[in-house]
């Protein structure tokens, strides 16, 4: 197996005029690098929804720490001093680093030209916008706005900044690539969704998807940041090259400069009468991408719908935006752009109570959601328990109404504060999870299936799932790890959805068995099937 490492960009945006690797390729101990002459013949571009980044740097850079070129060596630290052999020429260009400034007309443009990927993705879903560096736009509403606002006797408008985060899981970026004598690409890969990466190397390369197997290990932690494809293509394309096994592990260094949450800004306007009835509110959310698109759009999809609250507003106007700039791509990061805007919200709420001297909680309560009420998407919301879980959490920590919110006495040292928040977020949904359960002659069964287990429990609720249903224990239960070759296709570890979906598709599969078993048993114990239950791995007679 030989090792890789990448030689990064030093510039945020310039033109690459040269890249010339023939030192680094004649260091005794490397056996190949991969630069931008060596993407002839493939789908260079790449992304979930915008095929916007190349596999490695073509054209220019667009981030500090962009992937110029990828060597592999016998060892990392030849590698290493590879990288220094490797000859580049650079022209700076202008670059822009602030959100609001990236997405004026006049900012530096990033992508002067962009595609949209046809896997499910379309233009008039979201909106991209042509030109400048507004990568994609959607809007929302219901009611009429500017009506809301005549009738509020308060206007409270705010704006709320977030910072981008870096998801910090402690096993940073790692894959494993090599190709079969026969043209198969098989990558081991630390990623939250093999069938994802599966179809965008099968796209890159041109190859059926059933020439491209991603196999995944239990990972040490995702979060969101391990979710699209980052490595894999360039270090598939350095195997291929090398005509070996080649590992790539980031240092944490690296990590940062791959991958971190968006940064936002989340504009809030919003109407109030003076008994503290909302009656409108507006609100414009900017998500900061980076410097190419991954999930982008959908982030901003995803936090648009839910960016006034679990409330019952009247009127509202939601829009949000994904913003180029240059610096490092972003991707989700536990809750798809809504925490962004429930921090904003929900900040809201606390100063539209403390300027108008009413419990939060109160406020709160009068608005929520309830069962059978008709959200802003227009959907019928169903088991709906908002409005019991914040009691329940209210008495829990001793509520003591808007007290909460007085000042601390004068000279006091030591303060001990209390809050409360709701949220609303939608999963991934309507997706597929496909689950295949094997009964062994023994009574022990395996589940095979897609899911990553990234420190989350899946592995174990899903054994957990698998035996309730055939009435086994949990030890004669086990699960497999992903492997695009055997196991069937899962949407993806992410969006708070693996229990939900996969759970029902290994239950169901698990169920297929159950019926199957009592048949026999209802003939070999001469018994109806309604009488008949599966316990410690065999089937009984009720009692």
């Amino acid at each position: 197996m030989l090792y890789a490492k990448a030689l990064r960009s030093p510039f945020p945006h310039a033109k690459l005029l040269r890249v010339d690797a023939s030192k680094a390729e004649k260091l005794s101990g490397v056996v190949a690098v991969v630069t931008r002459d060596d993407l002839a013949g493939l789908n260079p571009y790449f992304g979930p929804v915008v095929d916007d980044q190349p596999v490695v740097a073509t054209d220019r850079v667009r981030h500090v720490g962009e992937v110029v070129a990828l060597v592999a060596a016998k060892s990392r630290e030849i590698a290493e001093e590879a990288l220094d052999l490797i000859e580049v020429d650079y022209e700076e260009l202008p670059a822009v680093f602030d959100l609001l400034e990236a997405a004026k007309p006049g900012a530096p443009v990033l992508h002067a030209q962009r595609n949209e990927t046809s896997a499910g993705v379309h233009r008039e879903e979201f909106n991209f916008a042509l030109g400048g560096n507004v990568c994609s736009v959607f809007r929302v509403e219901d009611g009429n706005i500017e009506k809301g606002f005549q009738e509020a006797e308060e206007i409270f408008e705010n704006t709320y900044t977030l910072p981008p985060v870096q998801h910090g899981h402690i096993e940073p970026h790692a894959a494993t690539a090599y190709w079969e004598p026969g043209g198969k690409l098989v990558l081991h890969s630390a990623s939250q969704n093999p069938s994802g990466v599966q179809e965008q190397l099968a796209q890159i390369f041109k190859l059926p998807e059933n020439q491209v197997r991603v196999i995944v290990s239990p990972l040490g932690g995702g979060y969101g940041g391990k979710t699209h494809a980052r490595l894999e293509p360039p270090l598939a394309l350095l195997a291929r090259k090398a005509r070996r096994p080649v590992q790539w592990v980031l240092t944490r260094d690296e990590v940062f400069l791959t991958g971190r949450r968006y940064g936002a800004v989340v504009k809030i306007k919003t109407g109030v009468k003076r008994d503290g009835s909302i009656v409108a509110r507006q609100v414009e959310s900017f998500y900061e991408i980076g410097a190419y698109a991954l999930n982008g759009p959908v982030n901003a999809k995803t936090g648009c719908y839910v960016s006034s609250g679990p409330y019952n507003i009247p009127n509202r106007s939601l829009s949000t935006y994904s913003v180029y700039t240059n610096l490092p791509p972003t991707g989700p990061f536990r809750g798809v752009g809504v925490s962004h805007v429930c921090w904003a919200y929900e900040s809201e709420m606390d100063d539209i109570a403390r300027r108008l001297g009413i419990d939060p909680f109160e406020l709160r309560l009068r608005h929520l959601v309830k069962e059978g009420d008709v959200f802003v998407t227009g959907e019928k919301l169903v088991s709906v328990g908002i409005t019991e879980c914040l009691q329940r959490t209210a008495r829990a920590i001793g509520w003591n109404g808007k007290e909460e919110q007085s000042a601390p006495p004068a000279g006091q040292i030591m303060v001990r504060g209390k809050g409360l928040a709701v949220t609303i977020k939608s999963t991934t949904t309507p997706t597929m999870s496909s689950a295949n359960v094997r009964l062994n002659a023994d009574g022990s069964a395996i589940l095979l299936t897609s899911t990553v287990d990234m420190g989350q429990g899946a592995l174990t609720s899903l054994a957990q799932i698998v035996g309730d249903e055939l009435g086994l224990s949990f030890e004669k239960v086990s699960v497999s790890f992903p492997d695009t070759d055997l196991t069937p296709y899962d949407k993806s570890s992410s969006s708070s959805r693996t229990t939900f979906h996969m759970g029902q598709a290994a239950q169901k599969a698990a169920r297929e068995i159950r019926n199957q078993l009592l048949e026999v048993g209802a003939k070999k114990l001469e018994a109806r099937i309604e009488d008949l239950e599966l316990r410690d791995g065999a089937v009984w007679v009720r009692g």
